[in-house]
């Protein structure tokens, strides 16, 4: 749970500060985002079975300009919708680099608040389900996308 904590930590400072001050942001976000995709692949979880406070609001807008700041080269990129399938007019569709990582980032803010205001078993309960409902596809999109700006 430290490790997934400190990761946590690290890369939402993309998220809640406009200006983080790394050089190579690039490679220090593709490093977070495969150490939280990590985390979760070995995730073991017990469900909490205690009642807590609903989590606060995470400002999505408040986000994304946050990490627009941090990110500012961030843009749409295409995708195959499907790439099970194989015909020779295959289905694409538009994806953002920017929706991406602030998903990601609020999905994060969330297991955080968890983490000091619930319960661990609470807190890595939401991390898994929130990862395997929702942000696992953005994190393969990001990483799928840095990896081609990379060349």
């Amino acid at each position: 749970m430290s490790e997934l904590r400190k990761l946590i930590d690290q890369i939402t400072e993309f998220g809640i500060n406009p200006k983080v001050e790394l050089t190579e942001k690039n490679d220090i976000l593709k490093k977070l985002l495969i150490g939280i995709y990590f985390e979760f692949l070995n995730v073991e979880f017990e469900y909490d079975e205690m009642d807590y406070d609903e989590k606060p609001d995470f400002n999505y807008n408040k986000i994304k300009e946050n990490v627009k700041s941090n990110f500012p080269d961030f843009d749409w990129y295409s995708m195959v919708l499907d790439s099970n399938k194989m015909e020779p007019n295959i289905e694409i569709g538009i994806g953002d680099e920017l929706d991406d990582l602030t998903d990601i980032i609020k999905d994060l803010l969330e297991v955080k608040w968890r983490m000091e205001n619930t319960s661990e078993k609470d807190a890595i309960w939401h991390f898994e389900l929130l990862m395997r409902t929702h942000s696992e596809k953005h994190f393969v999109d990001l990483l799928k996308r840095l990896k081609e700006r990379d060349g």
